[in-house]
């Protein structure tokens, strides 16, 4: 399935959206249609909203989205729409087959979206007091110079153990800083098992166990290697 609908960046405080691009592409017109159509009604479209778009070359597209190459090298305006923005536009359209296929497909991909989003929100309310759990296991520990770093040691276990990377390579993946929130890039199920992993090693914490004794037994399980 074409993907329809993107979250830029990947945060679940973004609003999800479409472009014209993808409208023009799915719904078999031009380009060029489309974005007269938009800025013939933009004043109704940005009651929905103001309208967003970027600069593009032609030939890039969004996440992998190919466009024409005709032009190739001059920018190229894609506006960005969110979903009703989008929906009204596609009312301007002419009601032809693949236009109304179109539309078909986008609501189901907004509602997908939202219904991700939703259970992320959900699934990061209910981290918030997996990770407090981890922390207070960790204040718990006998005090020593090194242990103001074990957070960021059972982190950087955790995310090589789900993502295969540590939070510093997710950061740069993401072009994010430490300001950020990873788990807001993480999906729904992304972060029920970072959560999952939160609360492991808090009860291992708490049965009195290291931090190599941890790591060996939860690369074992998880790594598959010794």
């Amino acid at each position: 399935m074409n993907e329809l609908v993107f979250l830029d960046p990947n945060d679940i405080n973004e609003t999800p959206f479409t472009t014209s691009e993808v409208i023009a592409e799915n719904g078999k017109v031009r380009h060029d249609t489309v974005q007269h159509l938009i800025r013939d009604y933009q004043n109704d479209i940005e009651e929905f909203g103001k309208l967003a778009f970027e600069m593009r070359p032609y030939g890039e597209g969004i996440n992998g989205f190919k466009i024409r190459k005709s032009n190739a090298g001059r920018p190229e305006k894609i506006y960005h729409l969110n979903e009703e923005q989008a929906t009204l536009l596609i009312t301007y359209m002419k009601n032809t087959l693949p236009v109304r296929n179109f539309k078909k497909a986008l609501v189901k991909q907004f509602y997908i979206m939202q219904k991700e989003l939703t259970k992320r929100i959900t699934t990061r309310e209910i981290g918030k007091r997996a990770r407090e759990a981890l922390t207070d296991a960790i204040q718990g520990l006998p005090e020593s110079p090194h242990k103001c770093f074990k957070y960021n040691q059972y982190t950087d276990l955790i995310y090589k153990i789900v993502f295969g990377k540590i939070a510093r390579k997710l950061r740069e993946e993401y072009g994010i800083t430490k300001k950020d929130s990873l788990r807001d890039r993480f999906s729904a199920e992304e972060n029920e098992k970072v959560d999952k992993l939160e609360q492991m090693i808090s009860s291992m914490i708490e049965l009195g166990y290291d931090y190599g004794t941890i790591k060996a037994a939860l690369t074992k399980k998880y790594l598959k290697t010794a």
